[in-house]
């Protein structure tokens, strides 16, 4: 009787051992089924992905062709480049007008020379000289262009009247504006005298040469007297 009571004891710590290791085997199952799944899901991370080289040269590229293409065809950013009224040629072509140098002497000397002359070529008492009527501007045209290339300093007497004051040199200007003023000159307020050629202000300028100081009346009168 004492020795089956030990046999039931161990048989039945046998049934709870294998209870165990199944109960065991279960959880290992399990544990590996959370770790796949697990594997699969990647935890999420905050980072910045950086553009792709190919879209940045891409994007760069279509920059460089939209500047070619404004550059071409934008016309400057004119207003009147999409004129709807725009005619194939251009229109009418505008006729260039002659050369007129009274009409540029006029312009030249409204600029240069009035102020101290006068719109109405009278000048002023005492300072500047008139030209309406003056045997300087209606006579020897080589002598006013010297005059005019290197212009004048001390007394001199127009129409019996005494001036003194100094007009400043017109050198700087090109001789066919320097013709131009004369032939202006010769022809308004009544004066009669003929144009003047461009050729006589480059002769003019050939013979002062490399001089710079102005010209006194009396040495203009010394060499091409009245």
């Amino acid at each position: 009787m004492s020795e089956d009571k030990p046999k039931k004891s161990s048989s039945k710590k046998t049934r709870n051992s294998e209870k165990c290791e199944f109960g065991a085997l279960e959880d290992s199952a399990l544990q590996n089924v959370h770790a796949q799944l697990m594997r699969e899901k990647h935890e999420p991370t905050e980072k910045e992905s950086p553009v792709p080289m190919f879209l940045i040269f891409l994007f760069a590229g279509m920059m460089f062709w939209a500047g070619g293409y404004l550059t071409r065809y934008s016309g400057n950013f004119r207003g009147d480049v999409f004129d709807p009224n725009w005619q194939p040629g251009g229109g009418a072509v505008k006729e260039e007008k002659p050369w007129d140098p009274v009409e540029e002497g006029r312009k030249l000397f409204a600029k240069n020379c009035q102020v101290c002359h006068q719109p109405t070529g009278l000048g002023v008492p005492g300072a500047y000289p008139p030209l309406v009527d003056s045997e300087w501007v209606t006579g020897d045209d080589t002598r006013i262009a010297k005059a005019l290339l290197l212009g004048m300093s001390g007394p001199i007497t127009v129409k019996g009247k005494q001036y003194n004051n100094t007009m400043p040199p017109f050198k700087r200007f090109s001789d066919q504006k320097l013709a131009a003023i004369m032939s202006y000159i010769r022809q308004a307020w009544g004066n009669k005298a003929p144009i003047v050629e461009e050729e006589t202000v480059t002769k003019a300028r050939e013979a002062i040469g490399s001089r710079s100081k102005p010209w006194s009346p009396a040495e203009l009168l010394k060499e091409h007297p009245f």
